[in-house]
């Protein structure tokens, strides 16, 4: 007897087979699609991650019970994913669709009028990728004044109780401990390398698949080193709060030419893939509240309870509005320099260099070297979304759009951030090991000429009105030097759209 109910299983929902529907009464279809993997150039390593990780996830649904039908990018092309889909329909016999809820707005509207179109009931299954609720997001954005992820985070805490006391006050007596999250890493202390794991079965099929196949792509698949499954994903988690948990809060904010890890989780695939979910990482860290500093403990939870969650949010109920913003009317693109790493900014191209190599980099890097210098060099929104969603492992439409359209560009004009997050070199040095040089006449003069250029806006606000100010006490031979550096990296960097 066929079964009734076809789970259509996304490449990003790779939950555990317990949170699926039972496999009596439901079978499964996963497919590789050539579209998916080159929508964007996406970096190498991503879809190896991807692909090798859907190979793994339809083993363990097999041996949970399930019937897979799996289709494979090197042996099922080029039918579309809707004509695989179809088939399989057909094979089964399922008169209804289920699938969880797709946070990417173009695939979601793919599944639905795909059953649409063939008269096909569709039932959507809420995700376990998040803690927050789609409805629940946007009641609380209907009842909010303002969209500020302080609120957000704070109501998040209180509503699951997490690292509260019985009156539903923060413990340690502050929501954020970020204030005590920016410190520099000394000398003295050291990063732990990464301990990255064997590579599962699939992973050198993959390797060689991606690496013919999308050889234009960002990145090299053959210097793949990430997880790939449930076990090693958990290990991973279990390895980060052994190794780099209690270190993780002062250092969090830090760049440093020693490690491109840092004290960080990179925890962010697995969880935009469903292998980890929010609940069982949160449980995970929190279990061992007493052992680390609260300022780790806290960070790390406001970064996936709050910023995580805040995020999708936004993206559900914004990204149609940040995807079409232009606040600051920029039109240039990036020129190669961006991809190859020879802009001249040690940091930026040192940054550069690492995302091809690894496909990742923690939250300053990204936001205060690479979205603060897109900005200050005047790049298209979109142009500079692409890049972002070209060059990560963690990278998703909901991801990118509102942490570069919002935080990175200001290039919606604030939805939920309260300023553009821009520098000249004075941070970058403060927070990193490199030393002064000539690239920082580079990097203050495109700081400046940005505030001179926008000089209305940031007068106009309070808070930062003092840097039109400092702008007009520059001593007037550096502003010409620096003002002349930033346009010749202007010209040779970017070009027209």
């Amino acid at each position: 007897m066929a079964r009734k109910s076809l789970i259509v299983i996304l490449g990003n929902q790779l939950f555990a087979p317990d949170r699926l529907p039972a496999a009596e009464s439901a079978c499964v279809f996963m497919a590789e699609d050539l579209d998916l993997c080159t929508y964007e150039k996406h970096h190498q390593q991503k879809i190896v991650l991807f692909l090798a990780a859907m190979r793994a996830y339809a083993e363990e649904l097999e041996a949970a019970g399930y019937e897979v039908f799996y289709r494979h990018l090197d042996t099922d092309q080029p039918s579309s994913y809707e004509e695989r889909l179809t088939r399989v329909l057909g094979e089964t016999g399922a008169d209804t669709l289920l699938h969880f809820e797709v946070e990417d707005k173009a695939m979601e509207q793919r599944l639905v009028e795909f059953a649409g179109q063939r008269g096909i009931e569709r039932e959507e299954l809420t995700s376990p990728m998040f803690t927050c609720t789609r409805e629940d997001f946007a009641d609380w954005a209907a009842d909010s004044a303002r969209l500020r992820m302080a609120d957000f985070y704070k109501r998040q805490r209180q509503r699951l109780g997490i690292l509260v006391d019985d009156a539903g006050e923060p413990q340690g007596g502050r929501w954020s401990f970020d204030a005590d999250n920016r410190k520099r890493l000394p000398k003295t202390v050291t990063p732990p390398e990464i301990d990255w794991p064997e590579p599962d079965a699939h992973v050198s099929d993959v390797i060689e698949l991606v690496a013919d196949s999308f050889e234009d792509h960002p990145g090299d698949a053959r210097d793949f080193r990430w997880p790939t499954t449930r076990a090693q994903a958990r290990a991973w988690l279990d390895d980060f709060i052994a190794a780099r948990l209690e270190q993780f809060g002062p250092f969090e904010d830090a760049i440093t030419q020693r490690s491109d890890t840092v004290f960080h989780s990179l925890l962010s695939p697995y969880l935009n893939m469903g292998l980890l979910t929010p609940d069982e990482v949160v449980d995970k860290v929190v279990a061992v509240a007493e052992e680390m500093p609260i300022q780790s403990i806290e960070g790390f939870v406001r970064q996936v309870i709050g910023w995580r969650e805040f995020v999708r949010g936004i993206y559900r109920q914004c990204g149609e509005e940040q995807e079409q913003a232009n606040f600051w009317s920029h039109d240039r693109e990036l020129t190669t320099a961006w991809y190859s790493g020879e802009t001249g900014i040690p940091p930026l191209d040192d940054v550069i260099t690492s995302v091809q190599a690894l496909g990742w980099a923690h939250h300053i890097p990204r936001l205060m070297v690479l979205g603060n210098l897109m900005t200050l060099c005047e790049i298209r929104p979109q142009a500079a979304h692409r890049w972002f969603m070209e060059m990560f492992v963690d990278s998703s439409e909901w991801v990118m759009g509102p942490n570069v359209y919002g935080m990175g560009l200001f290039s919606d004009g604030g939805i939920f951030a309260t300023k553009p997050y821009i520098c000249g070199s004075n941070y970058l040095l403060k927070m990193s090991d490199y030393r002064k040089g000539d690239w920082c006449d580079t990097v203050d003069g495109l700081y400046w000429r940005f505030i001179d250029k926008h000089r209305d806006f940031f007068a106009g606000n309070p808070r930062l009105a003092l840097m039109p100010r400092a702008l007009d006490r520059l001593d007037s031979q550096r502003r010409k030097r620096i003002f002349a550096a930033a346009q010749e990296f202007i010209d040779t960097h970017t070009q027209p759209a």
